[in-house]
């Protein structure tokens, strides 16, 4: 009773022990029922053990935290980190003998280990992937070679791109790696990754021919059925619209360019830095060089530092303030999104950049016009 009215404070913790050689022998024998491994007690309640096919490594079992759900409840458990000290172990092997990772870095806690690479292009990629697809093959066969972990491939460029955890500034996409997958669709999965990203933004990419990128961006972002777009009475051609990166209900600097060069506006300059007038009647500057860092509050009485992207309106910048997300503070313009402005005459106007910007009316309904 005791445990139950201090639960929503502080939760309770249960201690399942004392643990013995013989749990520790039931936990293992249970994760590999086909392998010998010998126990040694070195502790009250530690042990220290090894696979007969690896008689030099040994790791340890101890006694650890384990939680229940839905409860706030915490339980003593056995753990052991034979998962970390055997991939250790064979990683440390294989570049004795003249392999080479230096394109990656184990991470993670004992229970989640994984090798991870970062990557802002396929040659970078390419690099990573002959290593571990080398290191794949010589481990197999080789006893225990499944706890070796996979690979992971995380793209990072320059620009901001759907990241939803404010400590990282950048594009998270994450290609897996493992053992047992098809070389070819991992490489497919690495170039997808890259292409997704130049197209979206309309940038120029030494790997990919323009016109690659282009029959990538329409495959990716056909515009239909959805979201169906009017510009004034007339309804617009999803062809017209294909190929736009549209990605959270959001367009890149170098979508509006494009969509409003198909739109037959009078665009003065490029998909990275262009001048327009708008529909509206004012004047628009955009430009992937127009951004500052800011400093935004964060969790626990903190702030974190991110980079936050204007563009111009009359010559005057216009961002979104104290927003962590790619989708509001990043190179990007909502499509249906507003926001309260300073029009810097005495007044206040709510601002919906797309439509002011485009004259472009979307929906996503079904049935009925654009609207």
């Amino acid at each position: 009773m005791a445990c139950l009215l201090a639960l929503s404070l502080v939760g309770c913790y249960e201690y399942r022990g004392p643990y013995t050689t013989a749990d520790v022998e039931e936990k293992l024998t249970g994760k590999y029922p086909d392998k010998t491994i010998n126990i040694r007690q070195i502790g009250e309640q530690t042990w220290e053990c090894w696979f007969d096919e690896l008689p030099d490594v040994i790791f340890q079992v101890w006694v650890g935290r384990g939680s229940g759900a839905p409860l706030p409840m915490t339980y003593s458990m056995l753990v052991s980190d034979e998962e970390e000290v055997v991939s250790k172990y064979y990683l440390e092997q294989y570049q004795k003998e003249g392999g080479s990772l230096d394109a990656w870095e184990l991470d993670g806690e004992v229970l989640d280990m994984q090798l991870n690479t970062q990557y802002t292009s396929m040659a970078d990629a390419a690099q990573a992937f002959e290593q571990l697809s080398a290191f794949f093959v010589w481990i197999e066969g080789k006893p225990l070679a499944q706890l070796v972990p996979k690979g992971y491939y995380n793209f990072q460029p320059e620009l901001p791109w759907r990241t939803y955890s404010p400590q990282f500034h950048n594009f998270q996409e994450t290609v897996v790696h493992g053992p047992q997958d098809e070389l070819e669709a991992v490489l497919e999965a690495l170039e997808s990754s890259v292409k997704k990203y130049y197209a979206f933004y309309c940038l120029p990419c030494d790997e990919f021919s323009q016109i690659e990128l282009e029959e990538y961006a329409v495959k990716t972002w056909p515009w239909a059925p959805k979201p169906k777009a009017r510009q004034g009475e007339e309804i617009l051609s999803p062809e017209l619209l294909a190929g736009i990166g549209l990605e959270s209900g959001v367009i890149s600097y170098g979508g509006l360019y494009t969509l409003l060069t198909r739109l037959g506006f009078d665009v003065n300059g490029t998909a990275e830095h262009f001048t327009v007038t708008g529909a509206d009647g004012h004047s628009y500057e955009f430009s992937y060089s127009f951004w500052e860092e800011k400093e935004i509050d964060w969790t626990n009485n903190r702030t974190i530092t991110l980079p936050v992207w204007y563009h111009l309106r009359d010559g005057y910048p216009v961002c979104i303030e104290d927003e962590t997300d790619w989708i509001y503070r990043g190179p990007v313009v909502d499509l249906d999104a507003g926001w309260n402005i300073d029009t810097h005459n005495g007044h206040f106007h709510f601002y919906m950049p797309f439509l002011e910007i485009t004259g472009v009316t979307l929906s996503w309904d079904d049935d009925g016009p654009a609207s």
